[in-house]
């Protein structure tokens, strides 16, 4: 509902001025997603993920880089990784998506370990993260049978 100006994003709940949502066409008529909430929708759309899935993966990983370990500001702060071997596109089918990563890792450290040769990755950190991610194993908590 646009009322002076003002509309509340149908996914923050925020009542914020009609500058802050995108339009969906040439109408004018305004997304019911301010512009950071949909900017995160694409994004989990992007890598076929839920805002509920990357909150326990967040959670899962203490708030931290699966990798180096820095403390996230929130989930939007975090990069996704995904094995682009098993999405190539620009879309990833979900499944392969391995954790939240800072952006200083998953540009300069997993670009660039992936890139090598399999006999020069030596990195036992890298290599235990791209043989066991946190979505792995988080995905293996989630349907294990409860209490057992």
């Amino acid at each position: 509902m646009i009322e002076r100006g003002i509309i509340e994003c149908r996914e923050c709940g925020e009542h914020k001025p009609i500058s802050e949502f995108s339009t969906l066409n040439a109408s004018g008529v305004p997304r019911p997603y301010c512009k950071p909430c949909n900017a995160e929708r694409v994004r989990l759309g992007h890598y076929s993920l839920t805002k509920e899935f990357v909150h326990l993966l967040l959670r899962f990983q203490e708030g931290k880089c699966a990798l180096c370990g820095a403390i996230g500001r929130s989930q939007r702060a975090m990069d996704i990784d995904h094995d682009h071997a098993c999405c190539p596109g620009r879309r990833s089918c979900g499944e392969c998506v391995r954790g939240l990563v800072c952006s200083s890792c998953n540009f300069h450290a997993l670009g660039w370990y992936e890139a090598l040769p399999l006999e020069l990755r030596t990195f036992d950190l890298l290599n235990t993260y791209l043989a066991d991610p946190p979505a792995k194993r988080l995905r293996v908590q989630l349907v294990a049978p409860a209490g057992g």
